[in-house]
């Protein structure tokens, strides 16, 4: 596959991105590099990889969707977030419930987390769990969406009180490893969680594996890594997200991952960090970029790759 026309457009109109790895029928079909390949940030794209470990909880019967945090965190005595069993992670401040909880906090579920629709009003990053409970919620549990850290970090919360192990962990040897990412950086919290939203750093061959597990609906080298039903549920829109204006972020959004045009659905991260999957297609991009227009590259992504994909 001959992928000249996106690279001269990536450098005509100077957009930074680092590398971009495509696969079809399972294959490794381009490749380019602008920058040596090496682990890097992937900011938002965390996300979606928390959203496959919830996905891996409620498949072993630890956690369901409609699981309240209210349950997860039951009062001002409850542990850090790090177990319910185990000793808990050492942290500043424990991960408690607020002494009156309100009745908007009261009702939140992981699905109203991973949909990015607890009722906050406006994008957040709390440096901890503790401070994610004690936010405030302007609107009811699953009437809108709003984008934000601190969403994911309370379902990274979650899972680690489920699971009792933090979520880079849980992802070991259940994802990661059989990726042939061995020993990933995932940074946490203040309180001593995965921080779930962000802080992942992996390479561009590396998304493209995640990704590559996502079109085969979660199966690897013969083995059903993540159920096919949670690939497919977590990858369709689930909340209608038409307010942000912008035509690659109004399709929708999931558990974790953006509706796309064109049939496509990605895991999405800040400065032009993507892992794009064509079910129709059968293929796979993945980019990682230091540039903050990233709706150029999606633009490009659309004019000059996809064609060769249908062809």
């Amino acid at each position: 596959m001959d992928i000249t026309s996106y690279a001269e457009v990536i450098e005509k109109r100077n957009l930074k991105v680092e590398g971009i790895v495509l696969f079809k029928g399972g294959e490794r079909v381009a490749e380019r590099r602008w920058v040596p390949e090496k682990p890097r940030p992937v900011y938002s794209v965390s996300k979606s990889f928390t959203a496959i470990a919830a996905g891996l909880a409620i498949a072993e019967g630890k956690l369901s969707l409609m699981d309240r945090v209210a349950d997860a965190f039951p009062g001002p005595s409850s542990p850090f977030c790090g177990t319910s069993q185990k000793s808990p992670l050492s942290g500043p401040k424990p991960c408690k419930l607020p002494a009156a909880p309100s009745p908007r906090l009261a009702s939140l579920t992981l699905e109203h987390l991973l949909t990015m629709s607890r009722g906050h009003g406006g994008f957040s990053r709390p440096r901890t769990v503790a401070d994610a409970l004690e936010q405030t919620l302007d609107f009811d549990p699953g009437t809108r969406f709003v984008y934000d850290n601190g969403s994911t970090l309370l379902a990274s919360a979650m899972i680690t009180r489920a699971t009792g192990q933090k979520v880079r962990d849980y992802l070991l040897d259940r994802l990661f490893r059989p990726l042939g990412i061995p020993d990933p950086v995932w940074k946490e919290s203040g309180d001593g969680c995965t921080l779930g939203a962000t802080g992942l750093e992996l390479t561009t061959g590396d998304l493209a594996a995640f990704g590559q597990l996502l079109l085969q609906r979660g199966s690897w080298k013969g083995k059903q890594l993540v159920p096919a039903a949670w690939i497919d549920g977590a990858s369709r829109p689930h909340i209608s997200t038409k307010e942000t204006g912008k035509p690659d972020y109004d399709v929708g959004y999931g558990y974790g991952f953006w509706a796309c045009r064109h049939g496509a659905y990605r895991a999405d991260g800040k400065n032009g960090q993507f892992v794009i999957v064509f079910p129709r297609q059968e293929a796979v991009a993945a980019i990682t970029s230091d540039e903050p227009d990233m709706e150029s590259i999606l633009a490009a992504v659309w004019e000059y790759i996809l064609p060769q994909l249908d062809s």
